[in-house]
């Protein structure tokens, strides 16, 4: 393997870089401020900032506070709504002279806002033109590039890191193996990897290149690898000798297999990942997306009598930033950790995109879930924002229902795949001494349902509740006839479209009948196969699983 920069154990206690919370309440009170101009001239009540946001009623008046001392906020004192204020109208003249297009401005009043109820619905995540790999990478480099993309635990305890700086060299370079195979834009690659350097550095070559990334899990079966191999088209495979043995005996493919294991399979047709890598010259260009482009596809269960492709756009994006900075409370001086494979959505969506949109260090731990190894991380990184799958929790509990150490640095601990029952979150509330917190989301939507930690708000929201919806999305539950349910109606947990600016779904990349299937009461509502009702609180639920359900599956 490439000889990436080795940390030894005792060199693994650096101080997380970046601000402490003051970038985190910028965000939150721009949030606001986007959700007061949402309202226009009605103005917003204090409940609707709060839903609009998930800001906790202390934490949003306090930041109202705040801009109404400094004039960006007004609030009415007879009816209690907030509107912008006269400094916002001051800046904006002074912000329009320089940006309004020629010709407009005259004298002529201005046409309506149109303002999205969430911060993350960016310019960057729209149009025609975006450069991908400068989002998930270069740009950080401009900022920090000594910082870690990766910090690599083997299974031996064994720390490497690689930067983003030589995560962008080796991705450029990457680049250009795959463009000399015949990769291009639009072209699906197929990376059968376990977590390591080589992920990130394959991942971000094919997004120089304009192609998809596909990733594999490892333990798929040579049956669904070829299914999904066929399926998708796949231009070209990037995986070890190892793992090369599920490929097709008949693959005619170009294969580019990872250095170190070549006892394992054979491998003189293949190309080899670092030597090729380093033997070429960087490419110098990247690829640019339209929003609505794919840059990866996620297939469904191997269980799936048909595995679904579920293609991942440009625009999606904005929901990831919004769950991981809203969702998880991921904050600048967080250690955040993704058990999730990322051989799966959660995984692929959270702990590999996530973090490289946001310029943050992904965490990668080989080998299957063990308890011991687990609490190995927590402690040696210092640990402070956790998500999992719930069956590691469960395992958690079944191998150490005392507890393990009592010095871990968790500040949040959530969990996606399942509801877990009030007794297990209550036994994980003891041990870790921060709450647990369910989310809900499915391949096809990324997290779109949250219970939401506030520090600052010391109500929880009802036990075994999905909680409520992420801003950006509206929830609903439907009943047979594809009408909204009221508050404890029972029905199928359903987004509406039409209200939920960060919805991406449109289809299925290989079945139109179980595409029409998600929208059978018209394309005004994605219908998820769960069922659930709405408390008056706003809470939603969850009260079964359809039989053609699709979940965001963790692996673990």
């Amino acid at each position: 393997m490439d000889p990436i920069m080795t940390r030894p154990d005792s060199d693994t206690e650096t101080a997380p870089a970046g601000a402490s919370g003051g970038t985190q309440s910028l965000e939150r009170a721009l949030a606001l401020l986007r959700a007061v101009a949402s309202h226009g001239a009605e103005g917003a009540r204090l409940a609707d900032l709060m839903s609009d946001t998930a800001l906790s009623k202390a934490t949003a008046h306090r930041l109202l506070t705040a801009l109404a001392r400094e004039r960006f906020i007004d609030q009415d004192p007879r009816s209690r709504r907030y509107h912008l204020g006269p400094e916002l109208d001051s800046l904006g003249r002074i912000a329009a002279a320089r940006h309004r297009p020629e010709g407009v401005g005259n004298g002529t009043a201005p046409g309506p806002a149109t303002v999205q109820p969430t911060a993350f619905l960016r310019p960057d995540y729209q149009g025609d033109s975006i450069p991908l790999a400068d989002l998930l990478c270069d740009r950080h480099t401009r900022a920090d590039g000594a910082r870690a993309a990766l910090l690599h635990e083997s299974v031996a305890g064994q720390t490497t890191e690689l930067s983003f700086a030589r995560l962008a060299r080796d991705s450029a370079r990457f680049a250009a193996v795959l463009r000399g195979l015949g990769v291009g834009r639009g072209d699906r690659v197929a990376v059968l990897l376990p977590k390591g350097a080589e992920l990130l550095i394959a991942a971000l070559a094919i997004w120089r290149l304009g192609g998809v990334y596909m990733p594999l899990f490892t333990t798929y079966s040579a049956a669904a690898v070829a299914y999904r191999l066929a399926d998708s088209d796949a231009r070209a495979i990037v995986t070890t000798g190892f793992l090369r043995r599920k490929i097709p005996r008949d693959n005619s493919r170009p294969v580019v297999m990872v250095e170190g294991d070549e006892a394992f399979g054979p491998g003189a047709d293949a190309v080899p990942f670092w030597s090729a890598l380093h033997e070429s010259a960087p490419l110098p260009d990247s690829a640019r997306y339209a929003d609505r482009d794919a840059f990866a596809l996620m297939y469904t269960s191997e269980a799936e009598p048909k595995p679904l492709g579920v293609s991942l756009p440009v625009m999606a994006l904005a929901g990831i930033e919004q769950y991981m900075r809203i969702g998880l409370d991921l904050r600048d001086d967080d250690i955040y950790w993704n058990m999730a494979d990322p051989g799966w959505a959660y995984g692929a969506y959270y702990g590999l995109v996530g973090p490289l949109l946001l310029g943050r260090t992904t965490i990668f731990c080989d080998g299957p879930y063990d308890v011991r190894q687990g609490y190995r991380m927590l402690t040696k990184f210092g640990v402070t924002n956790l998500t999992c799958a719930p069956s590691q929790i469960r395992a958690w509990h079944s191998a150490d229902p005392e507890g393990g150490p009592h010095k871990l640095a968790l500040r949040i601990l959530s969990v996606v795949g399942e509801p877990l029952p009030p007794e297990l979150i209550g036994w994980a509330n003891r041990v870790v001494s921060v709450p647990l917190l369910d989310q809900y989301g499915q391949r096809e939507t990324g997290i779109f349902m949250m219970n939401r930690y506030d520090p600052g708000h010391a109500d929880r929201t009802a036990d075994s509740s999905l909680g409520r919806p992420l801003p950006g999305f509206r929830v609903v539950i439907l009943d047979p006839q594809g009408r909204e349910a009221p508050v404890g109606g029972a029905g199928e947990i359903a987004i509406d479209v039409e209200s939920s600016p960060l919805f991406w779904f449109d289809a299925y990349a290989n079945d139109p009948a179980r595409t029409a299937a998600r929208f059978r009461h018209g394309r005004r509502y994605y219908l998820t196969g769960d069922w659930a009702f709405l408390d008056g609180d706003g809470n939603i639920h969850f009260r079964g699983r359809a039989s053609d359900a699709i979940v965001m599956q963790q692996a673990d």
